[in-house]
């Protein structure tokens, strides 16, 4: 009986991490690149270390443009001398006239980062914010809303972009609860009440809502609207092939998370920050806490400065200030922002550059922190 209440227990575990969502998502594989290739002769590979490296670039800044920079070219020459491993692999043929081989490219993290800093360049982390996208595809046969099991033309191109971009993306389950609150044409029409009303579940950062069409002439159209903290932007894209219409639509959300999410540092000059975590209870938790917040881009060094309780005071150096790290940690469902209390902090901890002597007592010091935060169980 008591091994069924423990398989219970682990079942209504697994239950609820399936079941609940988060509003982030950690991006596997951003310093990796797939590129097809003719043969495995040097020359092509090559080339094709450049392309790779190119979409890597892209991923990692966030920023279509980083291509663009006059300087880039010098630097994508030299893309083999960041290559960490590569390998070859057959392509998945589609009856087409098209390569039958992969180049699979893994570069070195630090390496890319530190090319990216020496140019002036944003770091987007691997932890991003997850969108839950809205697509209604009209073909001039039928409305099709996409859902979470359905494989289709537009979900392939909207993934296959998703990766190239580093998104994480989700898609409505359109069971029963969805279909009791939205339906296709309420995702046609817009009707943003609705929409955010369904969306509420998925507990996303940004809700995307896409409605593509067929046109008279045979070519598509695609008006897109991206809703987030509040606010909305839209935007619209045209092409001869439906991919032409979902390609510009995932490339435009990239674009305004980076915008939003992917900080350049203001100073070369690493900014302290003395952060604050409660409810921190045994060894278990302080690991946590602290592979957390190293894990992320843009922390470059983590210190204790002081243990007391279930409270945790640790500093922070960064190049990218307060703001841009707290909003990355509120990406995670690790740490929970709290209003930093107006009494500051008592540290047993001297000054640096105090004296005490050794028999004194040590009187506490005023220590205010810069960000407060609650560890979630």
């Amino acid at each position: 009986m008591k091994y069924d209440k423990q398989l219970g227990i682990l079942l209504a575990g697994l239950i609820w991490l399936v079941a609940t969502p988060l509003s982030a998502e950690e991006v596997p594989g951003l310093y990796e690149a797939e590129v097809p290739v003719e043969s495995q002769d040097r020359e092509v590979r090559e080339v094709a270390l450049r392309v790779a490296l190119q979409q890597v670039l892209v991923r990692v800044t966030g920023r279509r443009r980083v291509l663009t920079m006059a300087d880039m070219e010098p630097l994508l020459e030299q893309a083999p001398r960041y290559v960490q491993q590569f390998r070859y692999q057959a392509r998945e043929a589609n009856g087409k006239q098209e390569p039958t081989e992969l180049l699979w490219v893994r570069f070195d993290k630090q390496a890319v980062d530190r090319l990216l800093r020496e140019n002036r360049l944003p770091i987007w982390g691997r932890t991003r914010p997850a969108t839950l996208i809205w697509l209604v595809v009209d073909d001039r046969r039928e409305r099709e809303l996409l859902s979470n099991d359905m494989d289709t033309r537009a979900r392939q191109a909207i993934e296959q972009q998703a990766r190239l971009r580093g998104l994480p993306l989700r898609f409505p389950l359109m069971d029963l609860t969805d279909r009791s609150v939205i339906s296709v044409s309420d995702v046609w029409g817009n009707f943003e009440d609705n929409i955010l009303q369904a969306s509420a579940r998925y507990d996303a950062e940004a809700v995307l809502v896409g409605r593509v069409a067929k046109t008279t002439s045979g070519g598509w159209s695609g008006r897109w609207n991206l809703y987030q903290e509040g606010r909305s932007q839209n935007w619209n894209a045209a092409g001869q092939a439906l991919e032409e219409v979902i390609v510009p639509g995932i490339n435009r959300l990239a674009d305004l998370l980076a915008e939003q999410f992917a900080r350049l540092g203001q100073n070369d000059q690493h900014e302290q920050l003395r952060v604050r975590v409660s409810d921190v209870n045994g060894l278990a938790d302080f690991n946590r806490v602290m592979n957390y917040l190293k894990d992320l881009a843009l922390v470059k060094e983590v210190s204790i400065e002081q243990i007391e309780a279930n409270n945790l005071t640790l500093m922070l150096s960064s190049r990218h200030g307060r703001l841009a790290i707290n909003q990355a940690v509120s990406l995670g469902h690790t740490l929970k922002a709290e209003t930093v209390s107006m009494t500051p902090a008592l540290s047993n901890l001297p000054m640096t550059g105090q004296v005490i002597a050794q028999d004194s007592p040590v009187e506490p010091q005023t220590r205010p922190v810069d960000l407060q935060y609650r560890l979630l169980p």
